[in-house]
């Protein structure tokens, strides 16, 4: 005689399994936790405001930049908490409307609006390379 197995699911006694959940849940607190500290990182940073560049000055930068792949840092006129917000650094991939778009170290992408930016400075590529590939060893 053959014993015959039952088997249940623990779906079928009640069981509710949410290990996706509580690790997606520890995800996200995980996250939150380094914007918490990222952001309060990027408020202890104070920038010096730069000169005010003229619109053509501004233009050939961008310009070059895309034309020639070539890195630049871009300080924005937009005060918040009384500072300027960090540069932006990386190249000019792109142009639309009164926008350029910025390819930063991280691979990602910013929008910048012509009318926001205030100044314009040519990055070492040698040390825009370097602390990229530090960055990218970290990961």
């Amino acid at each position: 005689m053959e014993q015959d197995k039952v088997r249940l699911s623990p779906d079928a006694l009640g069981y509710k399994d949410r290990g996706k959940m509580k690790w997606i849940g520890l995800m996200l607190s995980d996250h939150a936790e380094a914007l918490k500290e990222q952001k309060s990182v990027n408020h202890k940073v104070q920038v010096s405001p730069k000169s005010r560049q003229s619109s053509k000055v501004i233009s050939t930068y961008l310009h070059q930049s895309y034309s020639n792949k070539k890195p630049l840092s871009i300080q924005l006129n937009i005060i918040k908490n009384g500072n300027y917000l960090s540069d932006i650094n990386g190249f000019i991939v792109g142009f639309k409307n009164n926008s350029v778009f910025v390819k930063q170290r991280d691979e990602s992408l910013t929008r910048i609006k012509l009318e926001d930016v205030r100044h314009i400075d040519w990055v070492d590529a040698s040390e825009w390379f370097n602390k990229y590939t530090r960055q990218n060893k970290r990961l």
